[in-house]
């Protein structure tokens, strides 16, 4: 009889053993930058995760690691990693824009990781169908909607043409060298389009680009809808963007996901949403409150 005990013991350990075996190893943080928002979403990360993970600046990455997955938080801690991803090792990318990503990987050692699911991402820019979903949210009765492309985003055009069709819209793109005055161009795209969207592009919207755009779309009555909080806070009528809480917690999500394959780039599932009610007053909008506008896209993505 006293068998059933030390087999029950055994079973015991045996099943401890294997729920230690399979358990994910933390991954390595590396970092971008010190500023806020980087301890921000560090802290986020961790507080998603249920513990404490190693933190190293970028600078100070050592390939010869032995953490199996590292997490890059930040263009900078991405590129590095991705040049100096060990065999073996995996690599995802989070708090860049995809353009951003699409850049650092266009090369035939991005594809290749990508292609072994050694390498994954999120983004950290709404997808574009949503931001043109909330432009018609918040002006029903537009059919036009333009953005200004910069040389470093060029295929952005074809997808923003594609997406302003496939919701019944007339896109309205204008191009912006390096060495163009940006008011020769964004005027004329901006008087054309019912509702002007800007699009992340490093070559485009630097500060005195965003102001010339914020100054050139209140002086035409044309409604601005930006890519983060600061838009909304500067004279956009609304912002869509991404918050650090709900960017960590999708991270971890795909992170913890058995196995030890990463899942291919994606888009966030949350977003936050400002509305500038003096803009919107000024421009003749009457806007629904935050919590509806985000209802009623949830609802239009099925979730």
């Amino acid at each position: 009889m006293a068998v059933i005990p030390f087999i029950c013991r055994t079973l015991t350990w045996l099943l401890l053993l294997t729920s230690l075996g399979v358990r994910a190893e933390a991954p390595l943080i590396l970092l971008s930058d010190t500023g806020s928002s980087y301890t921000s979403m560090v802290t986020a990360l961790q507080r998603h995760y249920g513990e404490k993970m190693e933190v190293r600046a970028f600078t100070d990455f050592d390939p010869t690691t032995e953490q199996q997955l590292l997490l890059a938080v930040g263009s900078r801690a991405c590129a590095t990693a991705l040049d100096e991803l060990a065999p073996q090792r995996r690599l995802f990318c989070l708090f860049l824009p995809a353009q951003t990503f699409q850049e650092l990987t266009a090369n035939t050692h991005g594809q290749a990781l990508l292609d072994e699911q050694r390498l994954g991402a999120l983004f950290l820019d709404q997808p574009l169908a949503r931001q043109m979903r909330l432009a018609q949210l918040i002006k029903p009765d537009m059919k036009s909607i333009g953005t200004v492309i910069g040389p470093d985003n060029a295929n952005q055009a074809q997808v923003f043409e594609q997406q302003a069709l496939a919701l019944g819209l007339e896109p309205v793109i204008g191009y912006l060298p390096r060495t163009e005055n940006p008011v020769q161009v964004l005027s004329p795209i901006i008087s054309d389009s019912d509702l002007f969207l800007p699009l992340p592009d490093r070559s485009v919207f630097n500060r005195a680009a965003a102001k010339w755009i914020l100054y050139i779309t209140l002086r035409k009555g044309v409604p601005l809808l930006g890519f983060s909080a600061r838009y909304a806070d500067a004279g956009a009528v609304v912002a869509l963007y991404s918050d650090i809480d709900g960017l960590a917690r999708q991270a971890v999500e795909i992170l913890k996901q058995p196995g030890k394959q990463l899942p291919p780039p994606g888009w966030p599932q949350d977003f936050s949403i400002n509305i500038n009610y003096t803009a919107a007053r000024n421009l003749g909008l009457n806007l629904p409150p935050v919590k509806q506008l985000i209802e009623q896209l949830r609802a239009q993505e099925g979730q």
